[in-house]
């Protein structure tokens, strides 16, 4: 019985290994991803001043009535 629990939590160990390498390797995979778009598209000053823009827009055709 022993032995079972031994290897029940052995390949539970090697299943949580290897789902948390993935995850942690698919994340950093993306925000390479999203460093290369900001750096070839816009940078996060330019981001900032279309959300600033955008919220203006919004507002006034929210308050619009």
């Amino acid at each position: 019985m022993d032995r079972l629990n031994e290897m029940l939590i052995g390949t539970l160990a090697l299943v949580g290994g290897f789902i948390t390498k993935r995850v942690f390797r698919n994340q950093d995979v993306l925000n390479d991803r999203l460093s290369q778009l900001e750096e070839r598209i816009a940078t996060k000053d330019d981001i900032h001043n279309i959300n600033d823009n955008i919220s203006l827009i919004l507002n006034h055709l929210l308050d619009k009535k």
